[in-house]
């Protein structure tokens, strides 16, 4: 029998796993070639699984498509995620979930190229996938390849322009906008702007339902409060800021964004406001190294793309049959130092 040679691993095979799962051989086999006409425990699904990632093991998929015929590639094809790193946790979310089962993501970006997504649609079909998951930085309809007849589609963050999709996840922007929007009205806060993003985008839309009714949840009418539009950006929110709190003396500004919320934070800046203290503001996203890293810690809600995408890996993973047409996953409000109570009209 040949000997191991020096220097090289021990390559980990299923009874390595099994051993540190305390399962039998054929309860690993089970679960990672995701064999669900099994019956296998959660509990013991996910000791095989952790098992599996602590071990590093490797399967040998030559061998098992072989025997199996399936597939274990994902293809994710995404637009504008590569160029926001925070929307590309729904990325993350996925390979976190599907990775330790054995599968691998293959990611290919068509940001404004419908024609080079049904191309890369295509050569991934032609490899075989188990699935196809459309992901997008911000919710909106994406193009559907034409190609996908027979293959498992999830959108997530997204919906299809023309088709269907198995399953579509989205997050609760409708429910995001209120809660932030509460947050404000809650602490007494009357005289109160909403500062949107795109009148037409259906994030904006959603938030700013959210908003009325808050407001008519706090006994107020949303025709008597002010809303403004701007594009998401750091000088939209700004010059929005600067008009409502100098020609409507508002006291508390309901942001599209972070960034809308950064903008208006400066403008408090230059008309010689203090933030919290003689007007609130709340944002939306809870973007990475900016939501939390400014002065004062920016309130906001949080848009849950690890989450969409863990929950995409899920789908993924379980029984098509028993997969729900549409998720809504919720947006936390994160409540930090940028809200406090209305100043006295004296200022």
């Amino acid at each position: 029998m040949a000997k191991q040679p020096a220097g090289r691993p021990k390559r980990v095979t299923m009874t390595d796993v099994a051993r540190r799962a305390g399962v039998s051989q054929p309860t690993v086999s089970f679960v990672l070639n995701d064999r669900r006409d099994v019956a296998v425990a959660e509990e013991t699904r996910r000791r095989v699984l952790e098992a599996a990632a602590e071990l590093d093991f490797v399967p040998n998929r030559a061998a098992q498509l072989l025997r199996s015929n399936k597939s274990f590639t994902v293809g994710v094809v995404t637009s504008g995620i590569v160029s926001q790193p925070y929307a590309g946790l729904i990325v993350l979310g996925l390979q976190q979930v599907v990775q330790p089962a054995g599968y691998v993501c293959m990611v290919v970006d068509t940001t404004g190229d419908p024609g080079e997504g049904d191309d890369a649609v295509a050569s991934l079909v032609g490899q075989g996938v188990a699935a196809i998951v459309y992901a997008s930085l911000a919710p909106k309809p994406l193009h559907r390849s034409p190609r996908l007849d027979g293959i498992r589609t999830i959108f997530v963050n997204c919906w299809p322009e023309e088709g269907k999709a198995d399953t579509v996840l989205l997050a609760d922007e409708y429910a995001g906008g209120r809660a932030a929007a509460a947050s404000v009205f809650e602490r007494g806060h009357r005289e109160v702007a909403f500062l949107g993003g795109m009148r037409n985008d259906y994030a904006c839309k959603e938030r700013r339902r959210g908003f009325d009714d808050a407001a008519r949840a706090a006994g107020l009418r949303p025709a008597d409060l002010v809303h403004r539009y701007g594009n998401y950006q750091i000088g939209s929110g700004y010059d929005l800021a600067t008009e409502v709190v100098t020609e409507h003396r508002s006291t508390a500004l309901v942001c599209g964004n972070d960034r809308m919320a950064i903008g208006a934070m400066l403008a408090l800046h230059a008309l010689g406001l203090d933030c919290p203290k003689d007007v609130s503001i709340v944002g939306f996203d809870d973007q990475p190294d900016v939501a939390d890293q400014v002065r004062p810690g920016l309130t906001t809600a949080a848009l849950p793309h690890l989450m969409l995408g863990r929950r995409a890996g899920e789908l993924v993973l379980g029984s098509p049959e028993d997969a729900p047409e549409r998720i809504v996953v919720d947006c936390e409000l994160i409540e930090r130092d940028s809200v406090a109570a209305p100043p006295r009209r004296g200022r």
